[in-house]
């Protein structure tokens, strides 16, 4: 039976078969329940509760038959998922992992962004319905631009804004400011159903005062790290990977802390 994956510290996934009335229940602890002659409207309704196990107790255990059954012997995905469009993000995270032995596939799903001042907030947001669209752990990648002079605008808000404004209209909000500082705050969120680990780091950069080089954030043209003579779209676009070196990133810093945690498993 299909099971939809949830956000639960007690349920894993919840499947259910309309024609015989049919609920599955998947557990943390890779117990596999199936209960019998379940109404549809129990089922739609377990779907939409905030506490998955709460409603579990409240309306379902031991209210109907239930028996154990075997976990499906079909092989299941068991490497991390990296959930991303982007194969320089993608590249990036391959270099900090594959020495230390780390599986990672990448995955492209389309996930909504909440809305809120909170950029931490939002990638954790993110990272939970990379879960249960994935059904295993998930790490997600999210990062976004703050402007000290304009009282940190963007923001969170980023995502939203850059599709608004062109590299040119940035520059016009510039005009006549003496700190033409900006920061980009980098959030790599993992999220594993029951623990989240969230990677912080901020980069500095100025605004230089005409648009250089080609790519599909038009804020990139006119940015230039600390350190770096080019904008960040004339890097990429020449040496095809990440304006930040990896090895300085966010990247490494999550894998060593994973390579440690299945180590800890291990023992």
């Amino acid at each position: 039976m299909k099971r939809t994956p949830v956000d639960s510290s007690d349920v894993v996934s919840i499947g259910y078969d309309s024609s015989e009335r049919t609920l599955e229940l998947e557990f943390h602890d890779n117990r596999i329940y199936r209960y019998s002659d379940v109404p549809q409207d129990i089922y739609d309704a377990f779907l939409r509760a905030d506490s998955y196990g709460g409603y579990f107790n409240s309306y379902i255990n031991g209210y109907y038959r239930y028996r154990k059954i075997e976990a499906s012997t079909q092989d299941k995905p068991t490497s991390l998922a990296f959930v991303t469009g982007n194969q320089r993000k993608f590249r990036d995270m391959l270099h900090a992992l594959e020495p230390l032995g780390i599986e990672v596939e990448q995955l492209k799903l389309e996930i909504d962004e909440i809305q809120s001042d909170d950029g931490t907030k939002v990638a954790l947001a993110k990272a939970k319905a990379a879960f249960r669209m994935a059904g295993r752990p998930v790490v997600i990648n999210d990062s976004y631009w703050s402007i000290p002079t304009l009282k940190g605008f963007p923001g969170a808000y980023m995502s939203s804004v850059a599709k608004w404004l062109t590299a040119e209209d940035f520059l016009r909000l510039m005009e006549g400011k003496t700190d033409r500082s900006i920061c980009c705050t980098e959030n790599l969120v993992y999220y594993d159903g029951k623990r989240s680990k969230v990677f912080s780091r901020d980069y500095w950069g100025n605004f230089i005062h005409e648009p250089r080089g080609e790519t599909q954030h038009d804020i990139d043209k006119v940015i230039v790290l600390n350190g770096q003579e080019q904008t960040i779209a004339e890097n990429e676009r020449q040496n095809d990977r990440s304006s930040i070196d990896p090895s300085d990133s966010i990247w490494h810093e999550f894998a060593k802390w994973y390579n440690l945690q299945r180590k800890l498993k291990r023992a």
